[in-house]
Protein backbone atom coordinates (compact mmCIF):
# COMPACT_ATOMS: atom_id res chain seq x y z
CA UNK A 1 0.00 0.00 0.00
CA UNK A 2 2.93 2.51 0.68
CA UNK A 3 4.49 1.56 -2.27
CA UNK A 4 1.18 2.16 -4.39
CA UNK A 5 0.84 5.58 -2.69
CA UNK A 6 4.07 6.70 -3.30
CA UNK A 7 3.70 5.90 -7.41
CA UNK A 8 0.68 7.93 -6.84
CA UNK A 9 2.61 10.86 -5.43
CA UNK A 10 5.06 10.26 -8.34
CA UNK A 11 3.05 10.34 -11.37
CA UNK A 12 0.70 13.42 -10.04
CA UNK A 13 3.99 15.76 -9.45
CA UNK A 14 4.99 14.25 -12.88
CA UNK A 15 2.06 15.66 -14.19
CA UNK A 16 1.89 18.50 -12.32
CA UNK A 17 5.58 19.53 -13.80
CA UNK A 18 4.73 18.70 -17.31
CA UNK A 19 1.37 20.89 -17.65
CA UNK A 20 3.35 24.17 -15.65
CA UNK A 21 6.29 23.09 -18.44
CA UNK A 22 3.79 23.40 -20.89
CA UNK A 23 2.10 26.60 -19.97
CA UNK A 24 5.45 28.10 -19.04
CA UNK A 25 6.61 27.19 -22.36
CA UNK A 26 3.53 28.81 -24.17
CA UNK A 27 3.69 32.09 -22.17
CA UNK A 28 7.89 32.30 -23.38
CA UNK A 29 7.27 31.83 -26.92
CA UNK A 30 6.67 35.55 -28.45
CA UNK A 31 4.14 36.11 -31.09
CA UNK A 32 5.94 38.90 -32.39
CA UNK A 33 7.60 37.17 -35.29
CA UNK A 34 10.21 38.80 -37.81
CA UNK A 35 7.38 38.93 -40.15
CA UNK A 36 7.93 42.71 -39.42
CA UNK A 37 10.29 43.03 -41.67
CA UNK A 38 7.29 42.69 -44.47
CA UNK A 39 6.14 46.23 -42.92
CA UNK A 40 8.56 47.70 -45.88
CA UNK A 41 7.01 46.23 -48.50
CA UNK A 42 3.22 46.94 -47.02
CA UNK A 43 4.65 50.96 -46.93
CA UNK A 44 5.83 51.11 -50.19
CA UNK A 45 2.14 49.87 -51.58
CA UNK A 46 0.36 52.70 -50.45
CA UNK A 47 0.75 56.08 -51.91
CA UNK A 48 2.76 58.45 -49.63
CA UNK A 49 0.18 60.89 -48.98
CA UNK A 50 -2.66 58.60 -47.91
CA UNK A 51 -3.58 59.63 -44.61
CA UNK A 52 -4.44 56.88 -41.87
CA UNK A 53 -6.17 57.36 -38.91
CA UNK A 54 -4.52 56.54 -35.57
CA UNK A 55 -5.28 56.90 -31.61
CA UNK A 56 -1.97 57.30 -29.80
CA UNK A 57 -0.17 57.88 -26.68
CA UNK A 58 3.30 59.13 -27.05
CA UNK A 59 6.46 57.28 -25.81
CA UNK A 60 7.24 60.52 -23.16
CA UNK A 61 3.74 59.89 -21.90
CA UNK A 62 3.51 56.13 -21.68
CA UNK A 63 6.88 55.22 -20.29
CA UNK A 64 7.16 51.61 -20.02
CA UNK A 65 3.29 51.24 -20.58
CA UNK A 66 3.42 52.51 -24.21
CA UNK A 67 3.35 48.83 -25.53
CA UNK A 68 0.09 47.67 -23.56
CA UNK A 69 -1.63 51.70 -23.91
CA UNK A 70 -1.33 51.03 -28.01
CA UNK A 71 -2.04 47.98 -28.56
CA UNK A 72 -6.01 48.11 -28.72
CA UNK A 73 -5.93 51.07 -30.67
CA UNK A 74 -3.08 49.93 -33.28
CA UNK A 75 -5.24 46.77 -33.58
CA UNK A 76 -8.25 48.47 -34.47
CA UNK A 77 -6.50 50.65 -37.09
CA UNK A 78 -4.60 48.41 -39.03
CA UNK A 79 -8.04 46.12 -39.10
CA UNK A 80 -9.61 49.40 -40.48
CA UNK A 81 -6.71 50.26 -43.36
CA UNK A 82 -7.17 46.26 -43.93
CA UNK A 83 -11.26 46.72 -45.19
CA UNK A 84 -9.75 49.14 -48.00
CA UNK A 85 -8.39 46.40 -49.82
CA UNK A 86 -10.12 44.06 -51.56
CA UNK A 87 -10.15 40.22 -50.17
CA UNK A 88 -7.98 38.82 -52.77
CA UNK A 89 -4.97 41.76 -52.16
CA UNK A 90 -1.54 41.19 -50.94
CA UNK A 91 -1.82 44.30 -48.68
CA UNK A 92 -4.88 42.90 -47.14
CA UNK A 93 -3.24 39.65 -46.06
CA UNK A 94 -0.18 41.39 -45.01
CA UNK A 95 -1.77 43.55 -42.89
CA UNK A 96 -4.09 40.50 -41.53
CA UNK A 97 -1.05 39.18 -40.30
CA UNK A 98 -0.06 41.82 -38.36
CA UNK A 99 -3.33 41.87 -36.70
CA UNK A 100 -2.99 38.21 -36.14
CA UNK A 101 0.32 38.64 -33.93
CA UNK A 102 -1.13 41.97 -32.44
CA UNK A 103 -4.07 39.59 -31.18
CA UNK A 104 -1.79 36.78 -29.58
CA UNK A 105 0.18 39.67 -28.00
CA UNK A 106 -3.02 40.97 -26.27
CA UNK A 107 -3.93 37.82 -25.35
CA UNK A 108 -0.92 37.27 -23.38
CA UNK A 109 -0.98 40.57 -21.43
CA UNK A 110 -4.77 40.32 -20.55
CA UNK A 111 -6.80 42.47 -19.88
CA UNK A 112 -5.75 46.48 -20.89
CA UNK A 113 -9.19 48.26 -19.95
CA UNK A 114 -8.24 49.51 -16.55
CA UNK A 115 -4.81 50.60 -17.96
CA UNK A 116 -6.58 52.35 -20.82
CA UNK A 117 -8.79 54.45 -18.53
CA UNK A 118 -6.13 55.24 -16.29
CA UNK A 119 -4.31 56.97 -19.24
CA UNK A 120 -7.53 57.92 -21.12
CA UNK A 121 -6.63 61.61 -21.26
CA UNK A 122 -3.23 61.37 -22.87
CA UNK A 123 -4.99 59.45 -25.72
CA UNK A 124 -4.53 61.88 -29.19
CA UNK A 125 -6.35 61.05 -32.61
CA UNK A 126 -4.68 62.16 -35.47
CA UNK A 127 -4.18 61.25 -39.17
CA UNK A 128 -0.69 59.93 -40.16
CA UNK A 129 0.80 59.72 -43.92
CA UNK A 130 2.15 56.36 -44.82
CA UNK A 131 5.72 56.26 -43.52
CA UNK A 132 4.84 58.32 -40.08
CA UNK A 133 2.22 55.67 -39.13
CA UNK A 134 4.17 52.42 -40.68
CA UNK A 135 7.25 53.93 -38.59
CA UNK A 136 5.23 53.76 -35.49
CA UNK A 137 4.07 50.00 -36.43
CA UNK A 138 7.23 48.79 -36.57
CA UNK A 139 8.41 50.74 -33.57
CA UNK A 140 5.70 48.83 -31.79
CA UNK A 141 6.67 45.87 -32.96
CA UNK A 142 10.16 45.77 -31.86
CA UNK A 143 9.41 47.30 -28.19
CA UNK A 144 6.96 44.26 -28.12
CA UNK A 145 9.53 41.99 -29.25
CA UNK A 146 11.96 42.98 -27.00
CA UNK A 147 9.42 43.26 -24.17
CA UNK A 148 9.86 46.93 -23.47
CA UNK A 149 6.52 47.02 -21.36
CA UNK A 150 5.77 46.37 -17.69
CA UNK A 151 3.12 45.88 -15.37
CA UNK A 152 3.46 48.83 -12.77
CA UNK A 153 1.70 51.87 -14.84
CA UNK A 154 0.82 54.69 -13.41
CA UNK A 155 -0.50 57.41 -15.32
CA UNK A 156 0.79 61.28 -15.62
CA UNK A 157 -1.04 64.14 -14.50
CA UNK A 158 -3.62 65.13 -17.36
CA UNK A 159 -2.60 67.75 -19.54
CA UNK A 160 -4.22 71.09 -18.60
CA UNK A 161 -6.89 72.16 -21.17
CA UNK A 162 -6.97 75.47 -20.15
CA UNK A 163 -3.80 77.29 -21.81
CA UNK A 164 -4.74 75.52 -24.90
CA UNK A 165 -7.90 76.23 -24.97
CA UNK A 166 -6.92 79.50 -24.46
CA UNK A 167 -4.56 79.24 -27.95
CA UNK A 168 -6.27 77.47 -30.15
CA UNK A 169 -9.40 79.59 -29.42
CA UNK A 170 -8.91 83.15 -28.85
CA UNK A 171 -7.61 84.08 -32.92
CA UNK A 172 -11.49 82.24 -33.62
CA UNK A 173 -13.01 84.64 -31.22
CA UNK A 174 -11.63 87.53 -32.30
CA UNK A 175 -12.26 86.99 -35.76
CA UNK A 176 -15.62 86.36 -34.81
CA UNK A 177 -15.57 89.81 -33.28
CA UNK A 178 -14.49 90.93 -36.03
CA UNK A 179 -16.76 89.90 -38.16
CA UNK A 180 -20.14 90.64 -36.62
CA UNK A 181 -18.70 94.18 -36.51
CA UNK A 182 -17.97 94.41 -40.20
CA UNK A 183 -21.42 93.25 -40.47
CA UNK A 184 -22.82 95.58 -37.90
CA UNK A 185 -21.34 98.18 -39.74
CA UNK A 186 -22.84 97.14 -43.31
CA UNK A 187 -26.17 96.89 -41.26
CA UNK A 188 -26.09 100.75 -40.64
CA UNK A 189 -26.17 102.48 -43.23
CA UNK A 190 -28.91 99.51 -44.92
CA UNK A 191 -31.20 100.77 -42.48
CA UNK A 192 -30.68 104.72 -43.19
CA UNK A 193 -31.46 103.50 -46.60
CA UNK A 194 -34.69 101.97 -45.90
CA UNK A 195 -35.84 104.37 -43.06
CA UNK A 196 -35.55 107.14 -45.57
CA UNK A 197 -37.09 105.07 -48.42
CA UNK A 198 -40.15 104.27 -45.96
CA UNK A 199 -40.20 108.59 -44.97
CA UNK A 200 -40.44 109.50 -48.15
CA UNK A 201 -43.17 106.69 -49.43
CA UNK A 202 -44.88 108.07 -45.83
CA UNK A 203 -44.63 111.95 -47.09
CA UNK A 204 -46.06 111.01 -50.75
CA UNK A 205 -48.93 109.16 -49.49
CA UNK A 206 -49.88 112.19 -46.57
CA UNK A 207 -49.54 114.55 -50.00
CA UNK A 208 -51.74 112.68 -51.78
CA UNK A 209 -54.34 112.06 -48.90
CA UNK A 210 -54.34 116.14 -48.46
CA UNK A 211 -55.11 116.52 -52.50
CA UNK A 212 -57.91 114.37 -51.98
CA UNK A 213 -59.61 115.83 -49.06
CA UNK A 214 -59.25 119.59 -50.66
CA UNK A 215 -59.68 119.31 -53.98
CA UNK A 216 -61.15 122.74 -54.32
CA UNK A 217 -58.85 124.63 -52.58
CA UNK A 218 -57.25 125.38 -56.37
CA UNK A 219 -60.64 126.43 -58.06
CA UNK A 220 -61.70 128.87 -55.14
CA UNK A 221 -58.17 130.77 -55.59
CA UNK A 222 -59.10 130.56 -59.52
CA UNK A 223 -62.74 131.67 -58.63
CA UNK A 224 -61.83 134.81 -56.69
CA UNK A 225 -59.06 135.61 -59.37
CA UNK A 226 -61.89 135.28 -62.11
CA UNK A 227 -64.35 137.32 -60.62
CA UNK A 228 -62.22 139.92 -59.33
CA UNK A 229 -61.47 141.20 -63.12
CA UNK A 230 -64.84 141.79 -63.54
CA UNK A 231 -65.14 143.81 -60.24
CA UNK A 232 -62.15 145.91 -61.26
CA UNK A 233 -63.25 146.66 -64.58
CA UNK A 234 -66.91 147.84 -63.43
CA UNK A 235 -65.21 150.20 -60.93
CA UNK A 236 -62.86 151.01 -63.78
CA UNK A 237 -65.77 151.54 -66.48
CA UNK A 238 -67.97 153.79 -63.33
CA UNK A 239 -64.99 156.18 -62.56
CA UNK A 240 -64.76 156.50 -66.64
CA UNK A 241 -68.20 157.40 -66.85
CA UNK A 242 -67.81 159.49 -63.30
CA UNK A 243 -65.11 161.80 -65.60
CA UNK A 244 -66.41 161.86 -68.49
CA UNK A 245 -70.20 163.52 -66.49
CA UNK A 246 -67.92 165.87 -64.98
CA UNK A 247 -66.74 167.09 -68.22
Amino acid sequence: MKKSKIWIHVCVHLLLCITLGVYSSKLDVNPVTDDIARLSVLRQNIPKDYRIPVEYIPKEEGGMCWVKLNLFNLERSLDDLSQKFGNISSNRKDISIFIQMLQEVRINMGSLEMIMLDFQCHYRTEKWQTAQYFDFVKDFFVAAKNREYSDDCDPPPCPTTTSQTVTTHEPRVLSEMMERSLLSLLFIPLLVLAFLLVWKQVRSRRNREDLQQNPGNGGLLVGTEVTALPLNGEMSEKNHLNVIETV
